[in-house]
Parts: C-alpha cells; sequence; structure tokens
C-alpha cells in the first residue's frame, strides 16, 4: 500500500513539456469568473483558472479539482496545475473567498469551529463548471486537504476520489504558533532545495516562464483578510481530518514528502505517525491508497511538482478503475 516515489530527472521532464506552457500560459490568463453562494444569502465572486493541453488531454477521464492551501489562491498551485495538465488531465484551479482576486466573505463565513462552509463553498463553485454529468477528482494541499475531505463527506456522489497532499488537520489541539513557526521553517529549507536542485536544471527557467503568464493577485494578507487567515490557522490547529476520514466513502489517496517537518509522514512501524493514524481511520481500507515521496518536503506542488503530478496520476488512474 505505502509506496515510496524516487525522484526523476527534473531535466527530462522539462524539456518533455517546456513546449506546452505558451498553451496553458494563455489559459492562466484568461480571466475567469463565476458567482457562488456561501451560506443562506451571502453570494460571491470567485476567481479561477481552467487548463489543459489539447493534445494531451484525455476527455474520457475525470475532470480534477485542485485547491491550495494556507495562504494561497489558484496561482499557488498553477505550477502543479500545468503538470498535471501535462499528464492528460482537465484542470480546475478556484481561489477561495478572501483569497487570490476573490472576494471577501463575510466573517460569518470563516468564524467557525470548522471548515464546512468553505466545503459548501467549492460545491457551489462546482455547480457552476461545466463538468457534463461527469465526477471530479479532489486534490487538496495541506489546509485544502481538510476542506476538500469535508466536501467529500457531505458530497460524495460528485467525488471521483480524494486526494489529500499533504494534508493538515490531523493532530488534535496543536499549538498555532509552534505551527506558524514550522510552515516558516519549511518555505525556507524548501527554497534552499530548490535552489540547489535547480541550479544546473531547466526548472527554473521553465517555472520563471510559467510565471509570465500568472495574472497580479491580492495578498492573501491584507488587512482587511488578517481575521480571515486567524480563524483558518485556528481551526486547522484544532485537527478535524480524522473524524472526516471515517465517513468518506470514496477512493482516498495520502501522499507526503518524506522530508515534510510541518506534518511528517513518519512510517507505518509507528503507531503515532501521521501515515499510521490515516490509515487506522479511513473509513475503507481497500480504497486508501498511500505514497511518501523520497527527498520532499511540505510544499510538494512547487519543484519538482512534476514528480508530484506524476505520482498524483497514477493514483488516479487506480481510482477510476475502483468505479
Amino acid at each position: 500500500m505505502n509506496k515510496k516515489i524516487e525522484n526523476l530527472s527534473i531535466n527530462e521532464i522539462f524539456k518533455s513539456r517546456k513546449e506546452f506552457i505558451p498553451e496553458i500560459g494563455e489559459q492562466l490568463r484568461d480571466k475567469k469568473e463565476v458567482e457562488i453562494k456561501i451560506g443562506k444569502d451571502e453570494k460571491v465572486k470567485i476567481d479561477y483558472r481552467e487548463i489543459s493541453i489539447m493534445e494531451k488531454e484525455n476527455k474520457e477521464a475525470d475532470a480534477v479539482l485542485l485547491l491550495p492551501g494556507f495562504g494561497s489562491g489558484w496561482e499557488g498551485i498553477s505550477e502543479l496545475g500545468f503538470s498535471l495538465a501535462c499528464e492528460g488531465r482537465r484542470v480546475i484551479m478556484p481561489s477561495l473567498p478572501g483569497y487570490g482576486n476573490s472576494e471577501n466573505p463575510s466573517k460569518k463565513y470563516y468564524d467557525t469551529d470548522n471548515f464546512e462552509n468553505e466545503a459548501d463553498a467549492v460545491n457551489s463553485f462546482l455547480e457552476q463548471v461545466d463538468l457534463k454529468d461527469k465526477k471530479v477528482h479532489l486534490i487538496g494541499h495541506s489546509m485544502g486537504s481538510e476542506i476538500l475531505a469535508s466536501l467529500a463527506k457531505k458530497y460524495s456522489d460528485k467525488i471521483s476520489s480524494l486526494v489529500l497532499l499533504n494534508p493538515a488537520g490531523i493532530k488534535e489541539k496543536e499549538n498555532a504558533i509552534k505551527l506558524s513557526s514550522k510552515f516558516i521553517l519549511s518555505g525556507m529549507q524548501t527554497s534552499i532545495d530548490f535552489n540547489v536542485k535547480t541550479f544546473f536544471s531547466g526548472d527554473r527557467e521553465y517555472q520563471n516562464e510559467l510565471k509570465k503568464y500568472i495574472p497580479k493577485t491580492r495578498s492573501p494578507f491584507e488587512k482587511n483578510r488578517i481575521s480571515q487567515r486567524l480563524a483558518e490557522t485556528r481551526k486547522v490547529s484544532n485537527g478535524n481530518l480524522l473524524k472526516k476520514i471515517k465517513k468518506i466513502e470514496v477512493p482516498i489517496t495520502y501522499i507526503s514528502g518524506e522530508l515534510d517537518t510541518v506534518y511528517p509522514p513518519g512510517n507505518e512501524s509507528d503507531e503515532n505517525s501521521q501515515l499510521t493514524q490515516i490509515i487506522k481511520n479511513v473509513r475503507n481500507k481497500s480504497q486508501l491508497e498511500t505514497s511518501v515521496m523520497i527527498g520532499l518536503r511540505h510544499n510538494t506542488t512547487i519543484a519538482p511538482d512534476e514528480i508530484t503530478a506524476t505520482n498524483i496520476e497514477h493514483y488516479l488512474e487506480v481510482a477510476e478503475t475502483k468505479k
């Protein structure tokens, strides 16, 4: 069940995908916006993007909804989205209310003890997107995992599978200040790793080229967004993910970086590890796949995001065989 993925050659992957950057880039520039309902009487406009590569897209396969973690709109996960498009997927990337260029929600939306309102917002968004009556794979990174777990629990009839990518929300009552420190340190370590790994490769060039197409977005830490960020930190520190996956019926894939210091995966021999807790609490063991990617940290959505995408695509195909 637990599969470890070795790093592939970034140079070789880059060469095979470089030609598709202009096609995806134009789609990233193409502003898309839809009004969704949140709560009983509140509506907000959501900024999002849909990307795919005409030459590669498998129109028979289910689309992917990609949701970033804390502090990021769709632009922060666009590199992984590009790599998944290179795998032949149609990728849909929304910025939740209060992120990116999406409108800010009221305090009533985010000042809660859970992520149910956020999950309902994603569901409302999905109802506005043309999926041609197909189900969708959910891929959430970090905090996005817990949000999408809430969605998969409530609306399983719409979901093909759930991918928990470096998931947050497993450890109960985690100290929010210590957790924030872990995120900062992990970001620094990831930056160092990236500089070392890309010094002699074309990956930095490919990333810089892709970023040219990403429009400027509002900061998630603007003054009028800080209270929402604080509320999210509190909620993710409560650790409700395990309770949710006990009730999820669709296939679940757990993917983490071996060197993730924010939410370390550990191993199955440790009964207290994150990996073991996932395995113990998932509702249907036959529907669970796990993978620990060697040499990667918490932010597996950036270089080498190509490795993450290849890994994810394998498990999406596995989930589709279980229909």
